[in-house]
């Protein structure tokens, strides 16, 4: 039986491309930028900013998925390396809070789309698709299935993403909404603790990427290391050197979504993505507020996890601040797999949802 060359396997072949790397090296000097400039979430926020520069000029390339994955699995781990038992004594509220996030979201959608079909003049079909938050990938692929303005409805959906990992930081450092988690100094975890975490972990998301499910490569690691750390196993303090590459890799995957976009595009779409941002984002934080009083959810975990922003970006930000990145975490994950069952399951079920006439 002759041996396959992994390289020649398409899931692996991306990786020869030269750009891939410039987009990763550009990742990890903005983020560096970012830790010496002392901005809020510096690995994260720097890392974007600069490979959004490198894809809008063109020089640079869409991530392949083997180094998406690996963002993803980077990102579980450290979610679920940051449970505690207090983090699952918390979770009684979730249930109640996750309902008010469905809730907060059907109303962000229906409103922001309203304003972009009366004040921008968009048709209904791209407005609802640019208005639903926090799952790009199952949006877009409406998008294409629908035959709509994808360039506009990425813009418009990315431009969104930006804002709050550029401002939220910022914002939620000067009202004092950080630090909500404790700052006690662990012992470092032992390489063997360490070991069977990573193992578990890339074991877990494989099953579930096997199973088709969500996010598996964030939704694996975060439940099965988080329940082990809940209670108390393979204790230690995850490394931070991990941590941070996963926050540079995190950054590096928006940034690479602007690839193909050209500042024409974005700033002729530019009114329509500011206003479109301004709406959702008070409206979930509405949501959040409401929410956070009548369950008892921590003001900065609601208001974190109500951002109509990504899976993968709010929940490195929510590590970033040091607010509870798990409950922020289920939070996204509970809406995006919402949004990529049930959009397309709407659709089916009455098309008219956003092939009818502006609402």
């Amino acid at each position: 039986m002759q041996r396959r060359d992994r390289f020649t396997n398409p899931y692996w072949i991306g990786l020869i491309d030269p750009k891939q790397y410039l987009m990763l090296l550009a990742a990890g000097l903005g983020g560096a930028a970012g830790w010496w400039l002392n901005i809020p979430a510096p690995w994260l926020c720097g890392a974007m900013a600069a490979t959004i520069l490198i894809a809008i000029t063109g020089k640079g390339a869409p991530l392949v998925r083997p180094i998406n994955d690996l963002a993803m699995l980077s990102s579980g781990l450290t979610l679920g390396s940051a449970v505690t038992p207090e983090t699952l004594r918390t979770f009684v509220t979730v249930p109640f809070s996750i309902l008010g996030l469905f809730v907060t979201s059907l109303i962000v959608m229906i409103v922001t789309s309203s304003v972009l079909i009366r004040y921008s003049g968009w048709e209904r079909r791209d407005a609802v698709l640019a208005a639903t938050p926090g799952a790009l990938s199952s949006v877009m692929a409406v998008a294409v299935e629908e035959g709509a303005n994808i360039p506009r409805i990425a813009i418009v959906q990315l431009f969104r993403l930006v804002m709050l990992v550029a401002v939220l930081p910022s914002v939620m450092v000067l009202a004092g909404m950080s630090m909500t988690l404790p700052t006690a100094t662990q012992t470092p975890i032992t390489l063997f603790n360490l070991s069977v975490i990573l193992v578990i972990g890339l074991g877990s998301g494989m099953a579930l990427k096997a199973l088709k499910m969500s996010a598996p490569f964030i939704l694996g690691p975060m439940l099965s290391i988080g329940l082990l750390r809940g209670m108390e196993i393979f204790p230690g303090q995850y490394p931070i050197e991990l941590s941070t590459a996963g926050f540079v890799l995190i950054g590096a995957l928006i940034g690479a979504r602007f690839q193909g976009m050209r500042m024409r595009e974005i700033i002729a779409i530019g009114p329509a993505a500011l206003l479109s941002f301004f709406v959702a984002t008070s409206l979930g934080f509405l949501g959040a507020i409401l929410i956070s009083k009548l369950v008892g959810l921590p003001l900065p975990s609601a208001l974190m996890a109500f951002a109509p922003g990504g899976l993968e970006a709010m929940t490195a930000l929510a590590f970033a601040l040091r607010i509870d990145p798990v409950i922020v975490g289920v939070h996204h994950i509970a809406r995006f797999t919402l949004i990529g069952i049930g959009l397309p399951l709407a659709l089916k079920i009455r098309p008219s949802l956003i092939r009818g006439p502006s609402l």
